[in-house]
């Protein structure tokens, strides 16, 4: 009886994992021009304030991530998703 217990328990959490990965496959991505760092965080795992902190460097800096600023939209800083996608490329080894 608590092998059926553990078995139905197992197979439950299981199936919660599927249908999580499922949605997240399905899941439509969004084509915006431009991200803000809560939506790079969302969509490719890195956190905010890495983001953030990131753009404050010096241009010549190795890890500086271009950032810019909208008129009208506050103080938000603005990431172009073609420059996140490049910077987020996995780099062939040679």
């Amino acid at each position: 009886m608590a092998t059926d217990n553990k078995l139905l328990t197992r197979i439950t959490s299981l199936e919660d994992k599927l249908d999580f990965v499922v949605s997240a496959l399905q899941r439509k991505r969004d084509t915006s021009k431009y991200l803000t760092a809560q939506d790079i965080e969302a969509e490719y795992g890195i956190d905010q304030r890495t983001v953030l902190n990131r753009s404050n460097l010096h241009p010549s800096s190795q890890g500086f991530i271009p950032s810019m600023k909208i008129s009208g939209k506050g103080r938000r800083k603005y990431f172009e998703r073609k420059v996140i996608d490049r910077l987020l490329k996995p780099v062939s080894k040679r």
